[in-house]
């Protein structure tokens, strides 16, 4: 069963040169999944009801605090994903968040995108990195 389950969720989908040359929305729209899978699995380990933890994971996944996130991880970025982050950053969308200012949206979808770079190009290792950055922002917050 783990095999097959690997042909839907394993990465890379494309080479590093392929996956800069996606359209950042494309890149976004996946990093979007893969940051929510990732909030959803961290808060799973509390004893809650659903209710509670679907608002703890919008409270993680908001174009808000996703803007906040980048802010904090910025130093962080490697010359290319700076770039990425760039790209989605700057795209052109049709559409906007309800609740959110248009500088968080952009800096959100800027975020989704060098998350869906990373794990569409497979580079686990230092989207591992990432998220390991991430729990300590948030331990930091605490």
């Amino acid at each position: 069963m783990e095999e097959d389950l690997r042909r839907y969720f394993s990465a890379p989908m494309w080479t590093e040169d392929e996956a800069r040359g996606q359209n950042p929305l494309v890149l976004a729209y996946i990093g979007d999944c893969v940051y929510e899978l990732f909030i959803r699995s961290e808060i799973l380990h509390r004893n809650e009801k659903v209710a509670r933890l679907h608002r703890a994971s919008a409270k993680r996944a908001k174009a808000s605090a996703q803007s906040a996130l980048a802010e904090d991880l910025k130093d962080f970025f490697t010359e290319e994903e700076a770039a990425i982050f760039k790209r989605g950053r700057n795209t052109h969308q049709k559409t906007m968040a309800k609740h959110a200012s248009v500088a968080d949206y952009r800096n959100a979808t800027g975020f989704e995108c060098l998350i869906g770079y990373l794990y569409t190009s497979g580079q686990s290792e230092r989207l591992r990195t990432y998220f390991t950055e991430i729990e300590r922002i948030w331990e930091d917050e605490c």
